[in-house]
């Protein structure tokens, strides 16, 4: 009996072993080479395009893909923007993905948008939605000045948005132009430039440098009226003085934005560049200056020096500096060596009111005559 048991035992194990050897059916799908089923991009790039393109796709709608490029929009017309580039990571290799999309070809973004496909070696496609950003640089804006009252003489009323620092050795002055308000007179007051509104549009950038270009537009304000720096010294040297008093003009060191029209650049090192409107090409500046945030800002230390010169800026401010000297020493006419022969640093102090140029930047532009043209601010 017990042998007859051990060999059912032995029969039911032999079964169970043969069947477990049997193939099941799974319900799963046949692997596919991934490299057949590639589909993305590694590079797009479209003209005016700053900075590389960010290309994306989501797992769980693997049909589905977007791009995003940031543009200088002003130099480029959005109805054709030329493609520069579309590449994949192995564009010799027999599974190379299809694209009905190529370099040369032109697409509307007039929408803001627009759509090409990517179709994989196994006839699975991917469709792209290429959108844009505007690339923006710093500068770029409107903006108006931020007059400030007296530094020397606190008591008189006439705001201006100039400072400055000037002085001799051991004795530097921070002062705002109208501290010697009767020294501007015949028509030549400061106060003409602070009504002014200031647009500055970007035009294009380097896609390799990230160097940056545009214009500017300096509107004369609701006076009709520019600053014409023209210290006159009759007060200087006295009313009954024989001698005959000079007038300085001072426009060269004063005026940090040309009247009218003209041109700026960036070229990295912070420091904006300005070039007359005849300089289409960018190749010789007339001067630079640095852009200051809110603060408190002193450029001139010496360690026996009792009278500090501390600018405050109270938004953004217009700055050049002329160096170290040398400069003159003190002279008999005090207000000169201030504002005249030992003029260190100047301050235009402004602020951006928005970040975009005015509506009708173009229309400054391109007219001769702007007694007709009124400032058109962009709702940004």
């Amino acid at each position: 009996m017990k042998k007859h048991f051990r060999n059912l035992l032995l029969s039911a194990v032999a079964i169970s072993a043969f069947a477990a050897c049997q193939e099941k059916p799974r319900n799963t799908e046949e692997l596919v080479d991934p490299w057949l089923r590639e589909r993305t991009p590694v590079n797009v790039r479209l003209e005016a395009q700053i900075g590389p393109a960010i290309i994306s796709s989501d797992w769980r709608t693997d049909d589905i893909g977007s791009v995003i490029v940031s543009l200088v929009t002003p130099d480029i017309n959005l109805a054709a923007v030329k493609v520069v580039a579309l590449d994949f990571a192995y564009p010799e290799s027999e599974f190379c993905p299809t694209a009905d999309l190529k370099p040369g070809d032109l697409i509307d973004l007039t929408d803001g948008f627009e759509e090409f496909t990517v179709t994989a070696m196994t006839g699975e496609t991917r469709t792209y939605t290429i959108t844009y950003t505007d690339f923006k640089d710093p500068f770029e804006g409107t903006y108006c000045f931020t007059p400030v009252g007296g530094i020397i003489d606190k008591a008189h009323s006439y705001k201006c948005g100039f400072v400055m620092i000037g002085g001799y050795k051991n004795n530097p002055v921070a002062a705002q132009i109208m501290d010697k308000y009767w020294q501007w007179c015949n028509g030549y007051d400061p106060r003409h430039e602070d009504d002014n509104v200031i647009s500055v549009r970007l035009d294009r950038a380097d896609d390799q440098t990230g160097f940056t270009y545009g214009t500017i537009v300096n509107t004369p304000g609701v006076d009709g009226k520019y600053a014409d720096y023209i210290w006159n010294a009759d007060e200087m040297y006295g009313a009954n003085n024989d001698k005959p008093a000079p007038k300085y003009d001072m426009n060269s060191k004063y005026r940090l934005i040309p009247t009218g029209k003209s041109r700026w650049s960036k070229l990295g090192d912070g420091k904006v560049n300005i070039h007359a409107y005849e300089d289409v090409d960018y190749k010789n500046p007339l001067y630079s200056f640095d852009l200051l945030s809110a603060g408190e800002y002193q450029f001139w230390e010496e360690e026996d020096v009792k009278k500090k010169s501390i600018i405050t800026v109270p938004e953004l401010a217009f700055h050049l500096s002329f160096g170290e000297g040398p400069f003159e020493d003190y002279t008999e006419i005090v207000d000169e060596w201030i504002f005249i022969t030992n003029v260190r640093n100047i301050f235009w102090l402004v602020k951006q009111d928005y970040n975009s140029a005015l509506v009708n930047h173009d229309a400054f532009l391109n007219s001769d005559d702007w007694t007709e043209l009124t400032p058109e601010f962009s709702n940004e």
